[in-house]
């Protein structure tokens, strides 16, 4: 028996009549019971599914990610609702949006911006195909699309993984040694990969001084003059390195190197390092003479030199003032002060600049003051 008719004969007066006689209450029980089972159908005919849900591009190529979704012809475009955005870590990136069969280009997120089109001839099919141009690294992971109608809402989800295109790059553009030094010529692939299998080549000056066969065991030396001298890190070919190491420079060893990867599938396959040769030691724009540097030593000999002249000031400032009250004291040693039947020979700062400038303005005549005269406003009883 279908849902419907066994709705329609619980609800007729002889289900009615039945079911009342068992109790009111299951009857309402089972009503609420089939009336979910009926919903739960429903929904069960609206399904979301992906055509992939897996994909694998580069960087600034394109890629259609395709969802499916239930639908009729007899359907209105103004009961569809489309959001389809990246699940970033912290945050949804909108992708693309239709608010009642309308586009929403506005809520579109400006990584995006530019990058998306859609098969409009395809959705009234239930195909959504959205098309991404120029991707990006960033643009790597979880896509989800809701979609609703008037049939009923679903979603679905597929992952996509950009990778960064191959490409061959130097760490430095120009090296500086002496000569008699061990060099290494920077260069690696990003992203990194196994270079094993790839040939590789370096060239001086156009003339190629090693090469590396893919899956050779050794090596290949091309120019004499570099026998024994030149190596690649073959530990580091998993990590992508592709360095070359030359030994024991010579002035001839200056100019140009080339390092290529011939059969790398990217624009990018070569780049160039210069190798300077300092006859002065100069690593780059850095002094190397094996001794302190020249503005070190400046500084800590003005430093010395006004720690002196501080110490010679303070020196001549306690000379003079001792040479002064050895003088005052001497001009005046017959002052005397009384106090408490003790005589003693007091004289503070202000005394002795007093007598100084006493001295200065009278001469020597002072001398044949009397001291009881000189000494009167300073005697206490």
């Amino acid at each position: 028996m279908s849902i419907n008719a066994e709705l329609d004969h619980l609800l007729s007066p002889a289900g009615s009549d039945s079911v009342f006689c068992c109790s009111g209450m299951k009857m309402i029980s089972r009503i609420l019971l089939l009336l979910i089972l009926s919903s739960c159908l429903c929904a069960a005919t609206f399904v979301v599914n992906v055509t992939q849900s897996s994909y694998q591009a580069e960087e600034n190529h394109s890629i259609t990610l395709e969802w499916t979704f239930t639908t009729k012809t007899q359907g209105s475009w103004r009961e569809l609702f489309i959001i389809c955005s990246l699940l970033a870590p912290h945050k949804e990136l909108v992708l693309y949006h239709i608010h009642e069969g309308v586009e929403i280009p506005d809520s579109q997120d400006k990584q995006f911006s530019g990058r998306v089109q859609i098969d409009k001839d395809v959705l009234r099919e239930g195909r959504i195909r959205l098309h991404v141009s120029r991707l990006r690294t960033e643009d790597s992971g979880l896509y989800l699309c809701d979609v609703k109608t008037e049939h009923g809402s679903s979603n679905a989800e597929c992952r996509l993984n950009v990778t960064g295109q191959e490409k061959v790059v130097g760490g430095h553009d120009l090296i500086h040694a002496k000569v008699g030094d061990d060099v290494i010529l920077p260069c690696h692939l990003e992203p990194p990969f196994d270079v094993k299998s790839l040939i590789i080549e370096w060239r001086f000056q156009g003339q190629i001084i090693h090469l590396h066969h893919s899956g050779a065991k050794d090596d290949v030396i091309s120019d004499p003059k570099y026998q024994g001298r030149t190596s690649m890190f073959h530990d580091e070919f998993k990590k992508g390195n592709i360095s070359l190491r030359l030994i024991k420079v010579t002035k001839e060893d200056e100019g140009n190197y080339t390092c290529f990867v011939p059969k790398l599938q990217s624009p990018v396959r070569k780049v160039k390092v210069t190798l300077k040769l300092d006859e002065n030691g100069a690593q780059g724009n850095l002094t190397d003479t094996g001794g302190p540097d020249p503005g070190v030593i400046g500084g800590v000999v003005v430093g010395v030199v006004i720690g002196a002249l501080i110490i010679l000031a303070f020196i001549t400032y306690c000379v003079v003032r001792h040479l002064i009250i050895i003088y005052v004291v001497r001009r005046h040693r017959g002052k005397q002060i009384f106090h408490a039947g003790t005589t003693s020979l007091k004289m503070n700062k202000g005394e002795m600049m007093e007598i100084a400038e006493e001295m200065a303005n009278q001469g020597d005549g002072a001398e044949e003051r009397p001291l009881q005269d000189l000494g009167k406003s300073n005697q206490s009883v």
